[in-house]
């Protein structure tokens, strides 16, 4: 007797359960190998447009320049001071470093010359071991009243000339700027802002640190800290953190 069945609303058939199978098995075969011709056509169809878009590009193409760094941005709103100041150094002796910044104007308060004194003391505290891959800056905030040589009489004056802290002069747009991003009052000017911005091996801002006092241990051990992400603190760190003595 054959094998019975039933499809709703559509009554009786009588099949032959070997004849069924070796017919299913051939369709499956048939479905497969279109299934891999498809998938190969498709993929030739993927190469060819690559090789289409390869040669479609010129050769040697100039790439979009990469946009500036945080630090390259503060920089631009400032200047070294002459005849002293990063040419001793190198064409960019801030490539590749940690770099910490302050802010400082000639006739500032008080409280802004005992934080400058403080953040000298820091910059001359970095171990020997980092002392090439640190770098303290103090950028003027007062482009009217201080010039080139006001700055740096108070500088030589206030952390004496062998400082490694650098000063720069800022600019009136340069110091508007900077005081938008800070979100700190312009009507405050040129009084400097109590901040301190660190910046990693790659001049993208890593850290801030507000108030009147400086504390300088910390910046060194933060300074260890960023010095171990060579390629800035987006990506894994490459060895251990020095480990500094405090």
């Amino acid at each position: 007797m054959g094998h019975v069945s039933r499809t709703a609303g559509l009554g009786t058939s009588t099949r032959r359960p070997g004849v069924d199978f070796v017919a299913a098995r051939d369709q499956s075969r048939r479905t497969r190998g279109a299934g891999v011709r498809n998938a190969r056509v498709l993929a030739a169809r993927v190469l060819a447009a690559l090789a289409a878009l390869a040669l479609a590009t010129p050769l040697g193409s100039v790439r979009a320049e990469p946009a500036p760094s945080d630090l390259e941005t503060l920089l631009t709103w400032s200047a070294d001071l002459p005849p002293r100041g990063t040419a001793r150094d190198g064409e960019n002796p801030l490539h590749d470093r940690v770099v910490f910044v302050s802010f400082v104007s000639a006739g500032c308060t008080i409280g802004c010359v005992v934080r400058t004194r403080d953040f000298d003391k820091a910059a001359r505290a970095v171990p020997e071991a980092l002392r090439t891959r640190v770098a303290f800056l103090a950028i003027g905030t007062d482009p009217a009243g201080d010039d080139a040589g006001r700055l740096r009489a108070f500088a030589d004056g206030l952390v004496g000339r062998e400082t490694p802290l650098r000063f720069r002069a800022g600019d009136a747009a340069g110091t508007a700027a900077l005081a938008a991003r800070l979100r700190y009052p312009a009507a405050s000017l040129p009084e400097p802002p109590p901040t301190i911005l660190a910046f990693d091996r790659r001049g993208r801002i890593a850290m801030t640190y507000a108030g009147d006092s400086v504390d300088g241990n910390r910046l060194l051990r933060d300074a260890a800290l960023l010095d171990t992400f060579a390629d800035g603190i987006g990506r894994p760190p490459r060895v251990a953190p020095y480990a500094a003595p405090f």
